[in-house]
């Protein structure tokens, strides 16, 4: 068992992610006189040029870039930065005061990104992941809509999505739902190998499909991914860890990526740990150090099968991607440091996607 050396939290005193307080008034913030006396540093806009330049490492980034979209702007992404036109000097100064955001005026060179068409799987046995993840993308304007098992089933989906996100439940749940007889018969079964059918067509098409850390391992199994989980069948007197903070490094280049600083912190909770196999076409995104402990808060065992390994990988598979994240970007909307990561790769399709390349030399066994 790895127990922590230094003073409890000490890790919070680094300033490498200091993800800027930027949480508006609203729930969460309005509940306690104390509470709704926080407010974030007003909003301020610098530079010169014809793009509105939003850095993701601010939350509400997002929440502006949506807004945008709302409002009829044009969107790029290059540098890493959301790069907002189209919008006159009125409308750009809402989004920087309601949001608090502390953005650029700059160049407008980047590709295209258009508003995704974007899926959340919601299988009808109660999923808190899903519902976390359907929170977090509502409370920062994401436009979505759900999908049931029987809307995977009706097939097509490439033609009425770029992105679908499946949330952490682990691949039986998914697979086989409610049985039969259980509930009534629309309410039963899961995705079934009908659905895997359909998801596999659908990446292959060019989509993005994003695995919400245990959702991984069923798309590595049903998929056929070259890609493993090194972790997975090891008794907990080999490895164990729920509920902890993790350091990892993180490739800043990739999209999904971009606005993570180059050493991360990730809530992991018994999340998938991957090893590259033969065959593997795409980048790994985020991984552990290949030599001591990743443990910043919580506990762990066997920190040996994390070391080397990859905590998120986008995944080549056809014409498409699957972005695989073993760790809870969004976990029960508290780690607002990995928001970012969700919100990234919900965006992650069309030129985006086709451009994307690791840093060269990121990550090597």
């Amino acid at each position: 068992m790895q127990e922590l050396q230094a003073e409890p939290l000490a890790w919070e005193e680094e300033i490498d992610d200091a993800s800027l307080f930027d949480a508006v008034s609203g729930v969460g913030f309005d509940s306690h006189p104390v509470a709704r006396a926080v407010q974030p540093i007003p909003g301020r806009l610098t530079g010169s040029g014809s793009g509105l330049r939003l850095n993701p490492v601010q939350n509400n980034s997002f929440r502006a870039l949506n807004r945008a979209w709302d409002m009829g702007a044009t969107v790029r992404h290059g540098d890493g930065e959301y790069i907002v036109t189209g919008l006159g000097g009125t409308a750009v100064d809402g989004l920087i005061q309601d949001y608090a955001l502390q953005a650029t005026r700059g160049p407008t060179e980047g590709v295209d990104l258009s508003r995704p068409d974007l899926g959340i799987y919601r299988p009808w046995n109660p999923s808190m992941d899903e519902g976390w993840t359907r929170w977090l993308l509502e409370e920062h304007g994401f436009s979505f809509s759900n999908l049931r098992t029987a809307d995977v089933h009706a097939g097509d989906l490439r033609d009425r999505y770029d992105v679908i996100v499946l949330p952490s439940e682990r691949p039986g749940s998914l697979m086989n739902g409610f049985e039969a007889g259980s509930v009534p018969p629309r309410y039963e079964g899961g995705l079934g190998q009908e659905g895997i059918r359909e998801l596999d067509q659908f990446v292959r098409a060019g989509g993005t499909l994003v695995c919400m850390s245990a959702s991984s391992d069923l798309c590595i199994d049903e998929l056929h991914l070259p890609v493993s989980n090194a972790t997975r069948g090891l008794a907990r007197s080999e490895f164990f860890s729920s509920g902890s903070i993790f350091q990892v490094r993180v490739d800043t280049e990739h999209p999904v990526m971009a606005g993570m600083p180059q050493l991360g912190k990730i809530f992991f909770d018994r999340s998938p740990v991957f090893s590259m196999e033969e065959g593997f076409e795409g980048s790994v995104i985020a991984a552990y150090a290949k030599e001591g402990s990743p443990l910043l808060s919580g506990y762990l065992l066997g920190e040996e099968h994390l070391q080397g390994q990859a905590a998120a990988v986008d995944v080549h598979h056809g014409d498409g991607h699957v972005i695989l994240l073993g760790f809870r970007p969004q976990w029960r909307g508290q780690p607002r440091g990995t928001f970012r990561v969700l919100f990234n790769a919900a965006l992650f399709h069309g030129s985006v996607a086709r451009n994307a390349t690791g840093t060269e030399g990121f990550w090597e066994r």
